[in-house]
C-alpha cells in the first residue's frame, strides 16, 4: 500500500467514509472471517454501489497491514484527507455567528486527538485547526478512534498556530484557551464565533498561544473522586459541551 492513498480500518470509520462521499474509497479489504457479518455485509453493499474494488483476504494479512491494530476485519484505501486553507475556512464561515471551531496545540497522542475530533463533530464544532509540526496528523489510528467523524468536519492545517489565531481574531473570532489555571467554565459567558484551543497532554497550551487568547478557561476540580485531573480529550469534551450549550442552545 505504498501509494498516495490513505488507509482506514474498523467498521464505523469505513462505513462513514462510504456514506459521506467526501472522498473516494477506491478499494476494500474484508477478512474471510467476517463472511456473513451483518454490518460488514452492509459495507460491502455500499461499496458495490460505487464500484469499489472488494478483496477478501486472510485476517493475518489485515493484522500486518494495520500493524496489529483492532481493524475489526475490514480496511479501505481512500483518497487522502482534504486539508482546507485557513482563508477558505474563514470565507465559508463568514456570517455564521454561532460558529464553533477547535484548535489543537502540539497534541501528540493519536487516541486523544481521535477522541477530541469525535466529540467536536458530535457537539457541533465545524472546523478543527491542526499545526503541521509537533502535532500528530490524521493517522489511521486517529481515524479509527474518531469513528469516521473526520468525514464530518473541516480540517485546517496551519504552519503557525499563533499567527492563525491572530488572523482569526481580526476576522471577529473569539479565542478561548483551556488551562487548569483559567476561569472556571461555569462562570464563563462565551462570545461567538468562537475557537477553543486545547494543548498537549503533558504541558497544555504554549505560553505564546495563551497570550493570544481572549480568555483562559478551566474545569473546576475538587478531587471528589480522588483524581486530580482529566486527560486532554475528556477535558476538551466537557468544555466543548459547555460552549455549545451556551452558544448554540441559548
Amino acid at each position: 500500500m505504498q501509494d498516495n492513498q490513505d488507509i482506514i480500518y474498523g467498521i464505523h470509520p469505513v462505513m462513514e467514509a462510504l456514506k459521506s462521499k467526501k472522498r473516494n474509497v477506491t478499494q476494500l479489504y474484508v477478512s474471510d472471517s467476517k463472511a456473513g457479518h451483518r454490518t460488514v455485509e452492509e459495507i460491502i453493499r455500499l461499496a458495490k454501489r460505487t464500484n469499489v474494488r472488494i478483496d477478501r483476504i486472510e485476517n493475518k494479512i489485515l493484522d500486518r497491514l494495520t500493524g496489529g491494530a483492532n481493524h475489526q476485519g475490514i480496511l479501505a484505501k481512500v483518497q487522502p484527507v482534504k486539508l482546507m486553507k485557513l482563508s477558505t475556512a474563514i470565507y465559508e464561515a463568514d456570517g455564521k455567528k454561532d460558529e464553533l471551531w477547535l484548535a489543537v496545540d502540539e497534541m501528540t497522542d493519536p487516541q486523544n486527538l481521535g477522541a477530541i475530533i469525535r466529540s467536536a463533530a458530535c457537539l457541533g464544532f465545524s472546523t478543527i485547526i491542526l499545526p503541521n509540526r509537533r502535532t500528530v496528523g490524521i493517522t489511521p489510528a486517529v481515524y479509527k478512534v474518531a469513528c469516521g467523524a473526520i468525514e464530518n468536519v473541516n480540517l485546517v492545517e496551519v504552519a503557525n498556530l499563533s499567527a492563525a489565531i491572530t488572523d482569526l481574531k481580526e476576522e471577529g473570532f473569539w479565542i478561548y484557551g483551556a488551562d487548569m489555571a483559567g476561569k472556571p467554565i461555569h462562570k464563563v459567558q462565551y462570545n461567538s464565533p468562537a475557537v477553543l484551543v486545547i494543548g498537549s497532554e503533558g504541558f497544555g497550551i504554549r505560553e505564546k498561544t495563551a497570550e493570544n487568547c481572549d480568555e483562559i478557561v478551566s474545569i473546576e476540580q475538587k478531587q471528589l473522586g480522588g483524581v486530580d485531573s482529566l486527560n486532554a480529550s475528556a477535558a476538551a469534551s466537557i468544555i466543548m459541551y459547555d460552549m455549545m450549550s451556551k452558544i448554540k442552545l441559548k
